[in-house]
Parts: C-alpha cells; structure tokens; sequence
C-alpha cells in the first residue's frame, strides 16, 4: 500500500501516492477519511496480474512471498486450540508467589516446549504482600460486620473454590484503626480540596473513596498526605455496575457482591520490585528498608463491594455531597458528619517469593541476536478468566502456529520472543526484573515490544509508540474481520493511543526506550470489566460473555502473529518517524494550552518556541529517511535489498526510539512520553514539563523544555546518520 512499484502504471502509482499521504499527513480525523479514499481510487486503478500491493518494508516481490507466509499461518489458527488452552491456564487461582502460580508457569514451559520453541525459565526474588487478616466493621451507629470476601455462585463452579481468599490491597500497611467515616468521592486531590472548602477535616478518619478517575495506590497516597488514618474503596455503580448495563452473568458489568483487588505500591517513583530500583531482584540483590521505601503505603487499605459499601454510604450524616460527587446508589450522598464511625484491622504477610518469567524463542535465520517480543502474564489474582487467561492463552496458541511453521521448514530472519511474566498484578514485577537484568542486550538487540495483557468480545484497541502506527495501519488492512477488515473496527481515530502504565509495556518503553506496541480487543472502552480483579474472573464468564467460542481471541492471534511476522522478516524496518513528527506536534500543541485555567485566562507562562523549532527539525529528516528508504525497495534491485549496509540502517532506525530517554532520569527515562497518575493509566506527554507546570515551577519547566529539545535534537541527528548511510 506504501510503496511505488516501478512495473506499476503511474495512475496506480499516484493512487498509492495518495495513500501513503494519508498515512503521513493526516490529522487523525482526516486520516480516517483520506485512507478510504485513497483505497478507493487505488482499486480503481489496474494492477499488474498477480501483483501485491507492497507494504512497508518490503519490496514488491519481497512481500509476495511474505503474504503468502501470512496467509498460511492466519489459516492456521484455531480457536478450539486457545480454548484448550484456556482451560489449563485458568483451571486454579494462581496468585504470584503461590503454588498455583508455579503450576501455571509450568504448564506454559510444557506447551511452548511441545510446540518446538527454545523455552527457558527465569526466576526472581520480589517483595511480594499477601494478607493475614482483613476485617471491616460498622461501630457506630449500629455494630455490623462488612463482608470482604465475595459469596460463591451456583451458577460459576470455579467461584466455590477454597482456595479463594478476601479482596484485600497488596502493600497496605498493617493497622488497627477505629475512626469516623468520611466520603471523599474519587479521593483525589481536587476532591479533598472541595471538601477543605466546605471545612471537611480528613485527619485522623477513616476515608471511603470510589474506584475511578485513577489506579488505586493513588487513592492511598492522597488520602495517607491528607492526614488519613486509612481507606475503604469499593467499586460504585455509576462507573463499574448497572448504571452502564448488563452486569454478571450476562453483561460486562459489576454486580453488588464482587470486589476488585488490586496493588497499591506507589509504582511512579519506579515499577517492579518495591525495593530494588533499577536492578533485578536477584537472590542477593541489595535491597531497600521496607520502612523507608517510597513506593509503599504507611496507612491501611481495604476493598468492599457496593453492596457493602453502601450499609456505610446510607447512613452517613452530614451535608449532602459537593457537584460531582454523587454516585449511582439510589441514595443522598453525604459527607459524613461523625455519626458512622468504622474499623478497620488489616494484617499483611509481606516478604520475598519466587516468581517465574517464562520466554519462549523462534530463534532467527540471518539475525538470530535481533529480536522482536511479545509479551503478556500469568499470574492473576483470582483465576484469570480474561485477566489475563485470555491474553496467556492467545500468546501460547500464537506459540502453537509458529511452531507448526517451523516444524515445516520456516525460520524468521530475526528471533521472534514470546514472554509470559509473573507478578504482573503486584506492579508489573516480572517484566520490570527481566527489563533491569538484560537492559544492555534489550537495547542493543530488541526491535520491538509488543503487549497484549487481555481481550473482551470488541473492537481493536492499539496504543504505542507513533513511529508504528503507519506499520499497524497496513496490518490491519490486511486482516479480514466480518464482512470487512480488522481496520474498519479499530476503536477510535485510528491512531495509537499513548501508552502510561498498567501493563508490561511500561518497562520496555519508559526503562529499555524500545519502540512499543499494545494490542488488545475491548469492550468496555475502559480497563475494566465486571468480574475484573474478582473471584468471579473465570472461564465461565469468558465462555458466557466476553468470548463465546474463542472467535476473537484467535482473531488476536492473528494480529498479533502478523505484526510479529512482518517486523521479523521485513528487508527495513517499517518505521515512519513522519508520523511522529506530526504527533509530536500535535502534542506541543496540546501542552501549550497547560498554562491556562478553566476561566480561559493564562496562569503559567512557558516558551515552547525551541521545542516546536526542534520538531521541525525532526520532521525535515524523518522526510528524507523514508525517501530514500522507498526509494531503495522500489529500485530494480529492491527485491534483493543489498545487506552492505541494511543491518545498519536497520539496527540505527530500532534504536531511535532510545535517543528519547533521558538516562540522568532514575526509572522514568522517556522524556516524551510518561504517566499521568490522576487519569487511571492515560499516556501523559512531556510528563516532567506537565509536572513542572502542574506544581507552577518556572525554573523547572524551563528545564523540562531544554530536556524535550535535547531529545528531540538527539532524534533528528539519529535520522541523520540513517539518510547519510542510505545516500
């Protein structure tokens, strides 16, 4: 679709011009628009007989042989095989740490070595948090003990299992803490202020806050700097229950008895093991004092369901809520006044346990040390029904397909890795160890991660880094979904959504400073689904509701394998720096609108004019790159692209993505693309500029721009190494 063939008439030649201009000079919107049309033009030109449309990377010829190997291994996916697959790795709850989670590792070691790939098992030390007690009582005005577990199902057999344990939040402090209650809404910042306003005092309570808005070690930190004393967060149906549909067992959302877990380990000052930043949790590792850790709680936690939740939430007294604040329980919310007073008693078994990495490899032909790696878990909370047994199960059958090509005869020029993580639920443990302990080989010879943490019955849902997008474009075009394509589907303005953490990218883009895809199937348009972080996220609910058949997820197999094909055997790597020259852009734009207030009225002044300057710059030589990348495939001999100095070009353009980082940066690296703790797991641009200016420092957001020039000047002079070996 992206390159111009030579033996092509030129009328075809102008319509795959078109194309290739709405992928690189679109805004999102319009790009949507223009692809359709180019298409369009483009089927009513002739085409050579027998001729593919060439895609990037690759010469005309070069992809004939290349479709043809995608075509075989589509074809050869099967979702009776994922079911089966699911079954086994859904058939226990399989925390990490735990018995469970050793027999789920080890029945992935047995499949990936059944089917022919190089298989080792890697293993780490983490601080991992379990809970003795957790108990929530109501003390006043009446005494009523709340239930922190979840009741069994008639319905779901797995639900009934014994060795299913309370919700509780991993790294809570321990504590005993008996307090009035107070409802801070989402217990963020801006809530805590509204309640200051209204001479609400937080200190020494016992805060109950809703789940949403952001993750919820947030939540904690907030309310342990506010003075709390501790915190109860459950899950309200206005953003997790009958007010947005059909709930267990036949929607997607939360009923009154299910709970979510989850971790709360302060995971912006680093993610991984909570004690060794920057460094594998090896056996002897050195180790930071749990007591002075920055990335763990000083105040308790505990989780409740709405059901419980609301025997609190009823009887609060006081002044009904601020704006905003209300949720969906058919009540008056209330601050709280002082009447309910609660306790809560929580005891954590914290320490060292081995978790299991489990990486799988179809080593290469020519390039054996270049690889490219997809990524999910294995480790769940409870059994994992969609999280993340549907993402397992789809990368062992992606596993299965690739051995079954190479059992008959098909090597990919550069390795293809297939890793399965543990500790992912505890703060993305296990990718994070395996991203510190090999850095040095990641960045010299990884071309690319991939993610895929779940999916549900929807459409494709695709974040990452934007030199990508133009490469994900034409995959999915190639994918047929229903009466259509796999692009026809794609969730929003078909563009890559920017990446902010809650799954293993985050080490291998914000650490490694690899170029990162996510890819997954949605339905909830959100990170979040009913059964999620509940006993009740088993096979039952994916066979009912997110799933049926496994007919989506072998659909993922299949973006996922072809992604992973064409970037394993691709002549030059398809990455368009164009395009993110333009994001990049459109991202300046966007923060130069962070000095104003809602009032429209400018409260912060900072000078952008350098970094707009700096990305013109990358613009220009990102142009250059890509013309003489397509015009070297679609010379005569591109065919047979000469390997004199490709390796080069090609390890130079994998590792553009590295000039980004900021290495003087402890953890978070990447100087364009962050976290935003205060959207639940949004991308947040130029991060230490959007700090700088949330926080109304001038010197540091003067800083925070000399930084995203440097890195952007780094980048473009990148781009112009790669022009001056393709001249």
């Amino acid at each position: 679709m992206t390159l111009a063939n030579r033996k092509q008439p030129r009328s075809s030649q102008r319509s795959r011009r078109k194309i290739r201009s709405a992928l690189s000079a679109c805004s999102a919107v319009a790009f949507a628009v223009a692809i359709v049309a180019g298409l369009a033009a483009a089927c009513r030109q002739p085409a050579p007989r027998g001729a593919p449309p060439p895609r990037l990377g690759f010469s005309s010829a070069a992809f004939e042989k290349q479709r043809d190997l995608e075509q075989r291994f589509r074809s050869s996916v099967s979702a009776e095989e994922l079911g089966t697959f699911h079954a086994m790795v859904t058939r226990e709850p399989h925390m990490a740490g735990t018995d469970g989670s050793r027999d789920v590792a080890e029945y992935i070691r047995g499949a990936l070595a059944a089917a022919g790939l190089n298989v080792e098992v890697i293993e780490y030390q983490a601080y991992l948090s379990f809970p003795t007690t957790v108990a929530v009582d109501i003390v006043a005005p009446i005494a009523q003990r709340l239930r922190v577990t979840e009741p069994a199902s008639a319905i779901d057999r797995d639900t009934q299992n014994p060795r299913l344990g309370p919700g509780f939040v991993a790294y809570s402090a321990s504590g005993d803490v008996t307090a009035p209650v107070v409802y801070v809404n989402y217990g963020l910042p801006d809530d805590y202020a509204q309640l200051a306003a209204r001479n609400v005092d937080v200190r020494g309570k016992l805060v109950i806050a809703r789940y949403g808005h952001s993750h919820r070690a947030v939540k904690l930190h907030t309310a342990e700097h506010a003075g709390a004393a501790g915190i109860l967060i459950y899950s309200d149906p206005a953003d997790d229950g009958f007010v947005r549909g059909e709930t267990w067992p036949k929607g997607y959302w939360r009923t009154h008895d299910q709970i979510q877990r989850g971790n709360a380990k302060y995971s912006w000052f680093w993610h991984g093991d909570p004690l060794t930043p920057g460094v594998a949790a090896v056996q002897d590792a050195v180790r930071q004092d749990p007591a002075q850790a920055p990335t763990l709680p000083r105040i308790p936690a505990a989780v409740l369901s709405w059901g419980e939740a609301r025997k609190i939430l009823e009887r609060l007294d006081g002044v009904p809520v601020p704006p905003g604040f209300q949720g969906g329980l058919p009540i008056t919310y209330r601050v709280g006044g002082g009447a309910v007073r609660a306790r809560l008693r929580v005891q954590m078994d914290n320490g060292l346990r081995t978790i299991r990495d489990v990486v799988a490899r179809v080593p290469g032909a020519r390039q054996a040390d270049r690889e490219v790696i997809l990524g999910t878990h294995h480790d769940a909370w409870t059994f994992g029904g969609v999280d993340p047994g549907t993402g397992t199960a789809a990368l062992v059958e992606l596993a299965r397909t690739l051995g079954a090509l190479r059992r008959g005869g098909w090597q990919p020029q550069r390795t293809i890795t297939l890793a399965f993580w543990d500790a992912e639920e505890f703060g993305l443990i296990g990718s994070t160890e395996y991203a510190e302990d090999r850095l040095r080989a990641l960045r010299d010879g990884a071309i690319c991660y991939i993610n895929t943490d779940l999916y549900m019955n929807g459409p494709l849902d695709a974040g990452g880094t934007p030199s990508l997008r133009d490469f994900l474009v034409e995959v999915t075009l190639d994918i047929p979904d229903g009466s259509g394509t796999l692009y026809d589907g794609w969730r929003g303005e078909k563009d890559l959504k920017s990446l902010g953490s809650g799954a293993d990218f985050v080490p291998f883009q914000d650490f490694v400073g690899l170029p990162t895809l996510s890819i997954e199937f949605n339905a909830t348009g959100g990170y979040t689904y009913g059964p999620y972080h509940s006993n009740y996220d088993t096979r039952f609910f994916v066979e009912q509701v997110a799933d049926p058949g496994f007919q989506r997820g072998a659909q993922l197999v299949r973006v996922l394998g072809t992604t992973a094909l064409r970037l394993g055997e691709s002549q030059i790597l398809p990455f368009r720096f164009s395009h993110y020259a333009r994001r990049l852009a459109e991202l300046i734009d966007t923060a130069s609108t962070w000095g104003f207030g809602e009032d429209g009225r400018r409260t912060f002044q900072v000078d952008l004019t350098s970094a707009k300057d700096a990305i013109a710059r990358v613009a220009a030589q990102a142009n250059i790159v890509e013309r003489r990348i397509d015009d070297r495939l679609a010379a005569p001999l591109g065919d047979d692209v000469p390997a004199s100095n490709t390796r080069r070009v090609n390890d130079a353009l994998a590792r553009l993505e590295q000039r980004l980082l900021d290495d003087n940066q402890q953890w978070y690296r990447h100087v364009i693309y962050g976290w935003n703790i205060y959207s639940l797991y949004d991308g947040q641009p130029f991060p230490g500029l959007a700090e700088a200016i949330r926080v109304r420092d001038a010197d540091r957001a003067r800083k925070e721009v000399g930084r995203i020039v440097a890195a952007l000047n780094r980048l473009s002079d990148g781009m112009r190494e790669i022009s001056e070996l393709m001249s």
